[in-house]
């Protein structure tokens, strides 16, 4: 039985009324989890500086355990916040050139860049509506990933190239790295999904699948068209993409 306008317009107003109030708890809770996982990690780090070098022998394996913890929090921390500043606002649309976006994420990853020895190359990008923190934000997530997850046997060789296809613009970043079992692909877009045993948040790539869904596309993790590594493409449909000038 169809829905009268009656009741279309009751839930247009409960949905509206839900991502309000999910935007509005997505803020929030972004503050008072962080603050203390923060406070928590400073005195650890401090506990730890003050009593490195006067520890006894059977102090040494707790101390390098409250120091593994203290970087995980640090590293939940960050993630925790990346995806609640996505997850706290609209996006706002603005024309966004992508070239311009890449280089700001390649500039804040300057740092692990110079100590992996990556290699960054790119494309022409487009220009494309969007929200302009979130595509630095993607590219900073997909790049990221690239260098933490590499070879090995080799420095990181990332790519960033366009993907047209029907309807759709997309933008693939693809490595060299240790790739990702078919498997796990799906299940590493939820939050707070890693491989075992890589210490990271498991939030970057959930963070990666919001900023896309909130530009109408999507995401998906394939292996590299060399046949190893990883590729991730996030697409935006062709009605919300400019031409360069």
């Amino acid at each position: 039985m169809a829905p009268t306008p009656q009741q279309g317009s009751q839930d247009d107003i409960a949905a509206q009324a839900l991502l309000s109030a999910l935007t509005e708890f997505a803020a929030r809770a972004g503050h008072d989890i962080i603050g203390p996982l923060n406070q928590a990690g400073s005195l650890l780090a401090l506990f730890i500086r003050q009593t490195r070098g006067q520890e006894n022998a059977g102090a040494v394996h707790l101390l390098d355990f409250l120091q593994n913890s203290s970087d995980r929090m640090e590293r939940l921390t960050e993630g925790v916040r990346k995806f609640m500043d996505v997850a706290s606002r609209r996006p706002r649309i603005t024309p966004v050139d992508l070239n311009a976006a890449l280089q700001t994420a390649r500039e804040m990853l300057a740092q692990p860049i110079l100590q992996s020895g990556a290699e960054v190359l790119s494309d022409e990008l487009p220009v494309v509506s969007a929200d302009a923190e979130h595509m630095v934000t993607m590219f900073w997530i997909l790049i990221g990933n690239s260098i933490r997850f590499r070879s090995p046997d080799s420095p990181p060789k990332i790519r960033i190239s366009g993907l047209p296809a029907d309807g759709v613009s997309g933008i693939i970043v693809s490595d060299n790295g240790t790739g990702i079992e078919p498997e796990y692909r799906e299940a590493l877009l939820l939050p707070f999904r890693r491989l075992g045993g890589n210490g990271g948040a498991g939030l970057g790539l959930a963070t990666a699948k919001l900023i896309a869904e909130f530009h109408g596309g999507s995401i998906r993790i394939d292996t590299a068209l060399s046949g190893s590594g990883t590729a991730v493409t996030f697409t935006v449909p062709q009605g919300q993409t400019q031409s360069r000038p």
